[in-house]
């Protein structure tokens, strides 16, 4: 046993760190992601939608079509890149990445330029920028973020999960404050020349990610500090377990064991995300048609929801650092789900906007304050060497956002919306309920992961290349490692969410009478809510 000086000495050379600790590849990522969520937002969310439905000739079946070319060429793709993600450096992904990129945004570009009124020539070649904007998706999208995980000591990755939130909200703001300004001068009036100016600025400004892609690096990111949960090492300079932190044997239900919580987390997320497919989208449709709103005060609406969000994501973030993440995750969770069937219940008061508005801002602020939470606990317990095939599972969940939106048109059309509201109320309780609650006291809190990575900084000082191994990388030095960084592959809803939403995302499915007379404000701000509910969580 220790005696307590070597205890004393050991504390004495691993100084307590002080949250997040930036180096090269944080502080790129998060400028990528501020970067491209304004320029994103100045046209996918506010012109693209309008303007690939006149091209179409307002053929929402051709929008269907379109609508799912992003997600399933993604899908196809997020294996193989996990797989070569695994095996290879990502830096080369993101090199190639930035190459796929460059010949997007020159594809978008001639599209756009050559673009006419109810052409199907035009039609196609934006269908091919939509599917080719899903592969680069899944390129660079899965590297970076496998960056910033192995780039933060476990214990930490709440904190960049806040950061990132915070920022792609914040940045997002652009795409509504330019409808609103536009609504405001042209009284919804659009020309085809407005909208392809627009599009060009939104296409130049998303230039300068692909530069800063390109210097995320591998050797900037750290070594076994930042490894799963379930191989930290044990203090003494040998390999750990999960026992070192809690008990490893321990079960809950007889058979829930810490090793698999990020399958229910996936499984959790998975019955989130089809839920809000069924109602996410048809959140602006329904201010529009059953509120009421006007299309200013709808805009004024998706300004507000980004800074809702990212204050509940704070709060939830410093709840969590106190009692725990999945304590976090599941009362928040739970009310948000009581506010959505809150929604169906109160259909005496829909044309009160006064009365809908914040309770569905309350909805949204719970609900999407908690997803950077959940990833940052499956980054926790999946091992680097597992990472980027097992995060592919993800691609799933992103597949069933959209999918599910076909069934919630069937019901919207069918039922109406206070039934939609009450079943996606319904399968969202199921999925906390039978996926949430038997992992809630396996999660181990950050503050205990963040003692176990103190313990192993206290055994690598003064043991030479293994205390460079766990040394902090500085933003300009070179990392000494002799465990390859893995990578975490693309998940829709953490990388870049929707590199160019199409029409029927933005505006529901085609099984719903009336949508191409809906106002052009529902389009916009139905592609921005999904932005911001992709980046937040998956309510």
């Amino acid at each position: 046993m220790a005696s307590l000086s070597e205890e004393a000495s050991r504390s004495e050379a691993a100084p307590k760190q002080r949250g997040l600790q930036l180096n090269r590849n944080l502080v790129l990522g998060l400028t990528l992601t501020g970067v491209y969520s304004f320029a994103n937002n100045i046209y996918s969310t506010n012109v693209f939608p309008n303007f690939l439905l006149e091209v179409a000739g307002g053929n929402t079946f051709l929008f269907g079509i379109a609508e799912g070319l992003p997600g399933l060429s993604q899908l196809v793709t997020a294996f193989p890149i996990g797989y070569l993600a695994d095996k290879y450096k990502r830096k080369y992904l993101l090199w190639f990445g930035g190459i796929v990129w460059l010949i997007f945004i020159a594809l978008q570009v001639y599209a756009t330029k050559e673009a006419e009124r109810d052409s199907m020539r035009c039609f196609l070649m934006l269908c091919v920028v939509l599917a080719l904007g899903g592969v680069n998706n899944a390129i660079v999208g899965g590297p970076m973020m496998a960056l910033l995980d192995d780039s933060v000591e476990a214990g930490y990755r709440s904190d960049m999960e806040l950061y990132y939130s915070v920022i792609w909200n914040v940045s997002s703001l652009a795409g509504p404050i330019v409808a609103l300004v536009l609504f405001y001068t042209t009284k919804n009036e659009w020309t085809m020349d407005e909208e392809k100016l627009v599009i060009y600025i939104g296409c130049a400004c998303t230039v300068p990610c692909i530069f800063i892609s390109m210097f995320l690096d591998d050797a900037k990111a750290l070594g076994q500090q930042s490894e799963s949960v379930l191989k930290l090492g044990d203090g003494k300079g040998e390999p750990g377990t999960a026992g070192d932190i809690h008990d490893d044997g321990h079960k809950v239900l007889c058979f829930v064991t810490i090793r698999m919580i990020p399958w229910f987390l996936f499984a959790l997320n998975l019955f989130m995300a089809f839920g809000a497919g069924m109602t996410v989208k048809f959140f602006p449709i329904f201010f529009s048609e059953r509120c009421k709103v006007t299309p200013v005060t709808l805009q004024g609406v998706y300004m507000a929801l980004p800074l809702v969000v990212v204050c509940f994501t704070v709060v939830a973030t410093k709840l969590s650092k106190k009692v725990g993440r999945m304590q976090v995750i599941i009362p928040f969770t739970a009310i948000g789900i009581f506010f959505t069937l809150a929604m169906s219940l109160l259909h005496d008061y829909y044309e009160k906007p006064h009365v809908m508005i914040p309770v569905y801002l309350l909805r949204c602020g719970f609900q999407w304050s908690t997803g950077g939470l959940s990833y940052s606990i499956i980054a926790d317990y999946v091992p680097k060497e597992y990472r980027a095939r097992w995060n592919t599972l993800e691609s799933i969940a992103s597949f069933g956002w959209s999918g599910s939106a076909v069934l919630g048109g069937h019901l919207v059309k069918s039922q109406g919306y206070s039934a939609t509201f009450a079943i996606t109320a319904c399968v969202q309780f199921f999925g906390m309920a039978f996926f949430g609650l038997p992992i809630l006291p396996l999660v181990a809190k950050e503050s205990d992961i963040q003692e176990q990575v103190s313990r192993l900084k206290g055994s690598g000082e003064g043991g030479g290349e293994a205390a460079e191994e766990l040394r902090e990388p500085l933003l300009g030095e070179p990392h000494r490692s002799d465990t390859p960084a893995q990578a975490i592959a693309s998940s829709s809803f953490r990388g870049l969410p929707g590199l160019n939403p199409t029409f029927e995302e933005t505006l529901g499915e085609n099984e719903h009478e009336g949508a191409s007379a809906l106002p052009q404000s529902v389009g916009r701000s139905l592609a921005h809510l999904e932005h911001i509910a992709r980046a937040g969580s998956l309510g």
